[in-house]
């Protein structure tokens, strides 16, 4: 559709188109099923596949979820494991969920949801 069609169709129907990249990327929006609560955690994280643990923080965290701060691409959908301590050793399993566009406030973000939640954590 080219604008003045779009000009048209907005003077008819009241219609407005949406520009998809102007739409916010905060996250707090989104309805969860827990409440998030920050929480500054450093943590390890164990990628399958890979040697080498990568360093991570934990910007905000609930009983599904968190969301970390980290320097190692990650993908959605990409299994991985939260190291939160060595002694005694605690890993939780997760899988990401979002990763934040490297050109926005949410860069090297990614949101992660715990495959067992968490109970009593939070």
């Amino acid at each position: 559709m080219v604008e003045s069609e779009y000009s048209a169709l907005r003077l008819i129907v009241g219609f407005r188109p949406c520009n998809l990249e102007d739409m916010a990327e905060d996250t707090r929006s989104i309805k969860r099923r827990s409440e998030r609560k920050p929480a500054r955690i450093a943590l390890t994280l164990v990628i399958e596949g890979e040697v080498a643990e990568q360093l991570a923080t934990t910007i905000d965290l609930a009983q599904h979820g968190l969301r970390l701060q980290s320097d190692h691409p990650l993908t959605p959908g990409q299994p991985v494991g939260l190291l939160l301590s060595d002694d005694p050793p605690c890993l939780i399993r997760a899988r990401v969920v979002w990763v934040g566009k490297a050109d926005s406030t949410q860069a090297g973000q990614a949101g992660l949801q715990f495959l067992s939640p968490l109970a009593g954590l939070v």
